[in-house]
């Protein structure tokens, strides 16, 4: 990575200014007028080191920094930083390994013999998935990507909360949907409750909730399959009580005087940072357990495991269960840093300016496979990933069915797919693989191809920062900014020509493009055609 070489070049130099050492960053900066990399190595020190400004100290650095071959200039920039220019050589050898490692490129294998377990999606288990909480399919399907991508063994793990007074009170009205009675205030309405109604006729009223939440549950993996997910494991609520797990948990907290009894419940009382002494129930004066109770006993599962990185990707309705988690976990005597929570927010879904409010079938809301149905697996699984999941998105049906570059993900794809044709064109014309990989790259001297070559070394760097923020939606940027790079340069330069050379440096610099393209698209679970 190149930006290793710059990271390794600034070392360097502060043992040789006997300058202290800071943590910093290097990031590409806001426009190609900044250089190709900026780092605020200088505002990191200067809030050190207090007499100097960061002036002063980048007139100290970037004197040593332009000693180093790779870079063609080193400069300061207000408010601190130092901005650097890389050799049109350093680039040209680079692109090189992206051929020689092909599916390969992109990986950084810092984490090999780790294990992760990512859990997702879990849905409401009374009906069917809808499109808001299915935002959590592809963002924690694509997270578990870049993490196994990056050396880890991945885990992907469903928790079924199959119980609890949801569960009644759905059994209580479907057995009322059966014997025909009139409900006032129907929660459960739409033609999907009608057919699990004729599914459950002949059922017992007692198995009513377990048999209604198994074929939703089936469902709901039927759904994860066709959105390119499936599960490794799946933890049913139902069985951490069965197996007594909830009960091993709930004393073991008691037995740290983590607990105390008010009001006929059980409670966890906390004594850490995580929730500042509030307290939670654990059992409640009837003696059932919480939907919290179980979610510790399946954490402590997980700890158990031996996982070095436990992930969960949670809808923002359960902003105020995190920090509980926490607290339990600490209680647990496990590392808290070893957890990492990733709220996601609302789904809107809209029909070009209009907005659709409800579902025919789910009666109040959108779901998910009437999204997946219209539009493909493709398109829905990178319009999720398209916003940081902090916020809220539009999901436009319209613009997702578009067959135009209007359309971000037919744009990426379609780049893909003119790289394959361009190499076909490029093989029809004489110029074998053979010939083009080992291409003399330092005829690749236009702006175009150079903007084109920095932007595809960069996955790498995507994806240890990814690594470190889980922010998997910087990948479908990504994505469309290569896909952006390789028209213009297309559309201003022939690749296949008569000067062979420029041609076999053009044809390997669009294997590289294509490559990146495919790299990226498979890290979201989203097709790279050939033809389109």
């Amino acid at each position: 990575m190149i930006r290793n070489v710059i990271r390794e070049a600034i070392e360097k130099c502060l043992n040789q200014a006997k300058l202290p050492k800071v943590s910093f960053d290097i990031n590409e900066p806001p426009g190609e007028s900044f250089g190709d990399y900026s780092t605020n190595l200088a505002l990191k020190l200067s809030s050190l080191k207090g007499s100097q400004t960061p002036l002063d100290i980048a007139n100290i650095l970037i004197p040593k920094l332009e000693k180093f071959s790779e870079f063609s200039k080193v400069e300061f920039a207000n408010p601190g930083f130092i901005n650097f220019y890389i050799k049109p050589e350093l680039i040209q050898d680079s692109i090189q390994k992206i051929v020689e490692q092909d599916r390969s490129f992109g990986k950084i294998r810092i984490n090999k013999s780790k294990k992760a377990r990512v859990e997702f999606v879990s849905a409401n288990p009374t009906g069917p998935l809808h499109i808001g909480n299915a935002r959590g399919g592809p963002l924690g399907d694509s997270i578990a990507n870049i993490f196994e991508f990056t050396g880890y063994k991945v885990i992907r793990e469903y928790y079924d909360n199959n119980i609890g007074s949801q569960v009644s009170i759905l059994a209580k009205t479907l057995k009322k949907k059966i014997d025909g009675e009139d409900i006032k205030e129907d929660q459960y309405s739409g033609s999907y409750y009608k057919e699990l109604v004729q599914k459950l006729k002949k059922i017992k009223e007692a198995d009513l909730g377990s048999k209604a939440t198994a074929i939703i549950f089936e469902e709901i993996m039927e759904d994860g399959k066709d959105m390119g997910i499936g599960f490794d494991e799946i933890q049913h609520e139902g069985d951490l009580q069965e197996n007594k797990e909830t009960d091993k948990v709930v004393d073991f907290l008691k037995s740290k005087k983590l607990t105390k009894e008010k009001e006929g419940a059980v409670w966890f009382v906390p004594n850490n940072e995580f929730l500042e002494d509030k307290e939670s129930v654990l059992v409640r004066s009837n003696g059932t357990y919480t939907y919290f109770a179980d979610d510790i006993a399946f954490h402590k599962k997980k700890f158990e495991s031996g996982a070095d990185l436990i992930i969960n990707v949670l809808g923002s309705n359960h902003h105020g269960h995190v920090p509980r988690l926490y607290a339990a976990i600490k209680a647990l005597g496990y590392d808290p840093d070893k957890y990492r929570v990733i709220l996601y927010q609302y789904v809107r879904v809209k029909r070009g300016k209009d907005v659709v409010k409800m579902s025919k079938r789910a009666g109040n809301y959108v779901t998910a496979r009437e999204v997946l149905d219209e539009v493909g697996k493709d398109a829905f699984r990178f319009f999720l990933l398209s916003h940081s999941p902090n916020t809220h998105m539009d999901f436009d049906l319209e613009l997702a069915k578009q067959n135009n570059e209007s359309n971000p993900v037919y744009y990426v794809q379609y780049a893909h797919a003119r790289t394959a044709n361009i190499l076909k064109k490029g093989e029809d014309s004489g110029f074998t693989l053979e010939k083009f990989v080992k291409a003399d790259l330092s005829l690749l001297k236009e702006k175009e191809e150079l903007s084109l070559a920095k932007k595809i070394l960069k996955l790498p760097e995507l994806v240890e920062d990814i690594l470190q923020t889980l922010s998997v939606h910087q990948l479908t940027t990504y994505s469309i900014e290569v896909a952006d790079l390789l028209h213009k340069f297309y559309e201003k330069h022939r690749v296949v020509s008569e000067d062979q050379e420029l041609t076999e440096a053009r044809l390997n610099l669009i294997l590289a493009t294509k490559i990146v393209l495919r790299n990226t698209l498979n890290l979201i679970g989203v097709s790279a055609p050939e033809r389109m």
